[in-house]
């Protein structure tokens, strides 16, 4: 019988385990189960303690996993995707090859995936995850070496590099000190203007490397709308977790 630990609104399943060789209690999530592993000398009340002592830890972790479960893509046709802030439909089909080909018709908004029949399931979506990823990645330079340029010339800040990572926590972040900003290859999936606000508050943060009020000041100097694109971000930003 399945076991549960309530913390405020939700019940998370949990497996507790002893063994001989362990010497610390642990907890680890797979998948939405949570595992603690104990010493055979710790008794399960004291586990449900340790549950408890870190359950804020626990329920962020938990949410997030739920978040990406729910975003997550099984790249089924009818299935929707997005790039450049638009919804583009897949059309996915088993075919007798050894390899996935993904073709993107930016006209009609589809995304066509072809991918080789004996895959099951779960092959199936880690084989075109990986695919998807590099076609993010590819896309999202080619955008970022037009567009921060652009904006490095237009609030008047020099940058050195920028890098391209496949983060789905953040979109951006920066270390002023060597003026080298990194981006999600995920930036391609939100629209342009998001994107901009985006470029923007990395570069502002070679002059203000925190978040302070002049800070702020400075984002919006160069995008009055940026409030908005913030709150665009925190309402829509999970449509990069796939």
């Amino acid at each position: 019988m399945t076991e549960y630990v309530q913390i405020k609104d939700i019940k998370i399943p949990i497996v507790i385990r002893s063994y001989k060789t362990s010497r610390h209690l642990k907890m680890y999530f797979k998948a939405d189960i949570l595992y603690i592993s104990k010493p055979k000398y710790i008794s399960k009340k004291k586990a449900i303690e340790f549950i408890e002592e870190n359950k804020l830890e626990l329920y962020n972790k938990y949410k997030k996993i739920k978040d990406q479960d729910a975003g997550a893509k099984y790249w089924n046709t009818g299935d929707t995707f997005s790039l450049r802030g638009e919804k583009y439909i897949i059309d996915a089909k088993e075919i007798e090859a050894n390899k996935i080909k993904v073709q993107i018709d930016d006209e009609k908004k589809k995304i066509y995936i072809e991918y080789p029949i004996e895959l099951n399931d779960e092959l199936k979506k880690e084989n075109i995850d990986r695919v998807i990823k590099k076609l993010l990645r590819n896309n999202t330079e080619v955008l970022l070496e037009k567009r921060v340029p652009y904006w490095s010339k237009i609030t008047n800040i020099d940058y050195k590099m920028f890098k391209v990572n496949d983060a789905t926590s953040k979109f951006g972040s920066c270390i002023p000190s060597k003026k080298i900003l990194h981006f999600s290859s995920r930036l391609i999936m939100l629209p342009e203007e998001i994107i901009d606000g985006v470029i923007v508050h990395e570069l502002c943060h070679i002059i203000y490397p925190n978040h302070s009020k002049d800070f702020y000041n400075l984002v919006r100097k160069y995008k009055t709308n940026y409030d908005d694109i913030n709150k665009w971000l925190k309402k829509n930003g999970k449509i990069i977790l796939f």
